[in-house]
């Protein structure tokens, strides 16, 4: 008897301490990126990604980079951009989901996928479209899985693309809650 209550107490700990080291896995942070002449854009991400920040020059869009500080490689490249004052118009819905079908368009002759399931992807501040592909044959070091999209975060346009490969289904999920998350803060 005394062996069947040690042990169970031994689960109860292992399976508290494993669901504590599984919700710090997927911690959150705010990061902010700076904008030039556009304030910054927010976005909540895992404390365990990395990042880096690509600025063009002469205040073009700075793209973002995500990957892992360890374990299996895995790239998200968030490119926030804007529409110029001469732009008559701002990108309507069927914009959207337009660019996203010409994306999957483009890359489709190398896609598992015959046809394209767009989703949609909204946050408290995000609206738009993404859709997901496997690659028919990746060369090595390249990812098996891509998923691309476009949403708008109020004047901003943030255009994604998440590289992952097997067993990477949370990085991908990870990825898509943090361009849920975005959030523009003006000048």
């Amino acid at each position: 008897m005394a062996v069947g209550r040690h042990s169970g107490a031994v689960v109860r700990v292992l399976t508290a301490f494993l669901s504590v080291a599984a919700a710090q896995a997927q911690q959150t942070v705010a990061r902010s990126y700076p904008l030039p002449d556009h304030g910054s854009i927010q976005f909540r991400i895992p404390e365990s990604w990395k990042e880096q920040i690509q600025q063009a020059p002469k205040n073009l869009p700075p793209t973002i980079i995500w990957s892992q500080k360890t374990g299996a490689a895995f790239r998200i490249m968030v490119t926030v951009g804007w529409q110029g004052p001469e732009a008559d118009a701002k990108l309507t819905e069927a914009e959207l989901k337009l660019r996203v079908d010409r994306s999957f368009q483009a890359i489709q002759p190398q896609a598992v996928e015959k046809k394209i399931k767009r989703r949609e992807l909204k946050g408290p501040s995000a609206r738009g479209y993404y859709f997901s592909a496997t690659d028919r044959a990746p060369k090595p070091g390249e990812h098996k899985y891509l998923t691309q999209g476009i949403v708008l975060v109020g004047d901003l346009i943030v255009a994604f693309s998440i590289f992952t490969n097997d067993g990477q289904e949370r990085v991908a999920a990870a990825a898509l809650e943090a361009i849920r998350s975005a959030m523009h803060q003006k000048v």
